[in-house]
């Protein structure tokens, strides 16, 4: 499983990579970016802690 996220990882962020190749806007690059390093960020949280609950209410196991 781990695989799987690094190669998502991987690609979003060349993805990302490829669409700033002609970026001239120093504002609109660090936008992207941080854009972009949240969203990996959540998605390695959310590896990390595994599936939410449906309901926030619902006990641990």
């Amino acid at each position: 499983m781990h695989r799987e996220l690094y190669d998502q990882l991987q690609a979003e962020l060349e993805a990302w990579h490829q669409s700033q190749t002609d970026q001239q806007d120093g504002y609109e690059y660090e936008r992207s970016f941080v854009e972009l390093w949240r969203k990996l960020g959540q998605d390695v949280l959310q590896e990390s802690m595994g599936e939410l609950p449906k309901s926030r209410n619902k006990k641990k196991d």
